[in-house]
């Protein structure tokens, strides 16, 4: 295609646009835990198929996107891993984070896990496996707002417009969508005011339970959260107990290295 001199403006807009379209099409691919196939990457980015296929084309060949075994299917690329690593690095405070979350997995021998806030919801940015390796397995990327006690951490501390609509989409729509979602992010604010952190027991035949608390920022605003896991029966989720203690002191440190202050709600 040949280049527009006499309007560069209007050649600039194009590849704005091209770069936010691309986008688009990782973001879809971002917010599956497996390959999709081309029709839905195309409807998520709100693209024809034969557009979409075209900027897969591109992405496939930066790395940046790959096929998958079974035809016509595509997940994110090993490339994203590295940029990902480069923003990581860039963040303030995050070599003290990955410090405390591995200070709390040599105190209490449990799995341990930095969460920070993405347009996606909550991601997963470190991990340290404890001694007991259970049926469940810790994993960077964005992890579930309701059923992890990471993500009802961010639901408590974040302005509810953020959290709502991803929400919404975790607990499926119906009529009382809304009703549902409201419960869940009360619940959630009612929980961290009176513990000061959030629990979570999952259904899974794994036993997985949970418990995570805020990083908090010079502005009182959230910024992370430090996570402790484990099988029932081997994390101690109780208030008073020696877990949930070691964790509130981990959170409090790494506050205390940002600048942060104490919980702020935000309407």
């Amino acid at each position: 295609m040949p280049v527009n001199h006499a309007n560069p403006a209007a050649s600039e807009r194009r590849g704005i646009q091209s770069v936010e379209i691309a986008y688009r099409v990782l973001t879809a691919m971002a917010q599956s835990p497996r390959a999709l196939p081309l029709r839905e990457i195309a409807a998520e980015a709100g693209l024809s198929p034969s557009a979409a296929n075209n900027y897969l084309v591109s992405l496939v060949r930066c790395g940046l996107a790959r096929t998958d075994d079974r035809p016509g299917h595509y997940r994110l690329g090993a490339s994203l891993l590295s940029l990902g690593m480069s923003v990581l690095q860039q963040i303030d405070g995050y070599d003290v984070l990955r410090a405390e979350v591995t200070r709390l997995r040599d105190e209490t021998a449990r799995n341990t896990a930095l969460a920070g806030w993405s347009d996606a919801g909550p991601v997963s940015l470190f991990k340290q496996d404890g001694e007991h390796r259970g049926a469940f397995e810790l994993r960077t990327g964005v992890i579930p707002l309701a059923s992890t006690a990471a993500g009802k951490v961010f639901m408590a501390c974040l302005p509810p417009a953020m959290t709502r609509p991803l929400l919404r989409k975790e607990l499926a729509g119906g009529r009382d969508a809304d009703e549902r979602v409201q419960a869940a992010v009360d619940s959630a604010v009612r929980e961290l005011e009176r513990n000061r952190y959030a629990a979570v027991t999952s259904a899974h035949p794994s036993g997985y339970v949970s418990v995570a608390a805020p990083v908090w920022d010079v502005h009182g605003e959230i910024r992370f959260s430090i996570s402790l896991m484990d099988s029932r029966g081997r994390l101690d989720t109780s208030r008073n107990g020696p877990h949930v203690k070691a964790l509130l002191e981990a959170t409090e440190r790494a506050s205390v290295a940002l600048g942060g202050g104490g919980y702020a709600r935000r309407d």
